[in-house]
């Protein structure tokens, strides 16, 4: 009985070790989501990084913007505006096949995937007030996370235990950190100057934002205890809309640099910025592609050794 149990173990296991194994072998492919206006209403597109390879994901008389990929890597929620004001919905990028999330008479906007797949945080007028809930993807289970101020651009931590958002609960709009239950609420910024739009390294370790802190919108960086901010863009015009890639190397985000807004990636580390886009409509609120859960594949040595134990457990 141990040993046909062992076995069944050992077949499913190699059936997940293939499926792991056809992950680690797909070309890891970099590319960007964002909205665009350029075909007369807010659509969400994809590209390369690059730049290049530029398609329509979307195409509804209704404006539909706000990307935000899920953990996966294969599906984005994003808001439409097709029954007349913002709903959450949930689009499985390679199969077109998309779903409602939200369904309230109330506007809901600015969705933010949790690293885990399961929930997504985004804002909601439902209250009459400007508040951020958090929706399970699976059960449609609603909980409201903040009560006080106007709140807005939800992002998890890499780990899932906490939000950052933004919110004016005091005289100014400032940077804000609270549990992923609403709990243990602190504060960050404290500036006369708007803080706003943060956007959670994948190490966990900074966050990025859009401030007003000398006169226009650049995009800074700070610890996640407010402190060592540093600025990252230079331009009197808007930057906004910060999005790490994964790696942590660089920053995508919206510019308007040369008149239009278009989208721009940023080196952190080398302080250079490239053009993504160049349209004369509106391209904003990028977000990067995850880089998958699967990067390496078991190595032929390990999964000897590994098959090796299971085989003599099955022999014992």
């Amino acid at each position: 009985m141990k040993r046909i149990l062992v076995c069944l173990i050992v077949s499913m296991l190699n059936s997940l070790l293939l499926t792991m194994n056809l992950y680690s072998q797909e070309p890891s492919v970099e590319y960007v989501a964002f909205s665009s206006n350029r075909d007369g209403n807010h659509e969400i597109y994809l590209m390369d990084i690059d730049g290049g390879n530029l398609r329509n994901l979307t195409n509804h008389p209704a404006s539909e913007y706000h990307p935000t990929w899920a953990p996966d890597g294969h599906r984005i929620a994003y808001v439409s505006h097709q029954h007349g004001k913002g709903e959450i919905y949930v689009m499985d990028v390679e199969k077109q096949e998309r779903r409602r999330l939200t369904n309230h008479p109330a506007g809901d906007i600015e969705p933010a995937w949790s690293p885990d797949g399961q929930s997504i945080a985004f804002v909601s007028y439902r209250t009459g007030n400007r508040d951020i809930y958090k929706v399970d993807v699976n059960t449609e289970n609603l909980q409201q996370l903040t009560d006080a101020g106007v709140n807005a651009k939800p992002a998890w931590s890499p780990d899932g235990k906490q939000i950052a958002f933004s919110s004016n609960r005091t005289a100014n709009v400032d940077i804000y950190i609270m549990d992923s239950d609403g709990k243990e609420l602190k504060r960050l910024t404290n500036q006369p100057q708007s803080e706003s739009e943060p956007a959670w390294s994948p190490d966990g370790k900074q966050i990025a934002f859009s401030t007003t802190l000398l006169g226009n919108t650049d995009i800074y960086i700070m610890n996640i205890d407010g402190q060592n901010v540093r600025r990252l863009t230079h331009h009197p015009a808007e930057d906004g809309s910060p999005t790490w890639s994964p790696d942590g190397q660089s920053i995508v985000f919206g510019a308007e640099f040369e008149e239009n807004k278009d989208i721009y990636i940023i080196d952190i580390a080398a302080i250079t910025r490239r053009r993504l886009t160049k349209h004369p409509a509106v391209d904003w609120s990028p977000t990067w592609k995850p880089a998958g859960f699967f990067s390496v594949s078991p190595t032929a040595k390990a999964q000897t050794t590994f098959w090796g134990r299971l085989k003599q457990s099955a022999r014992d």
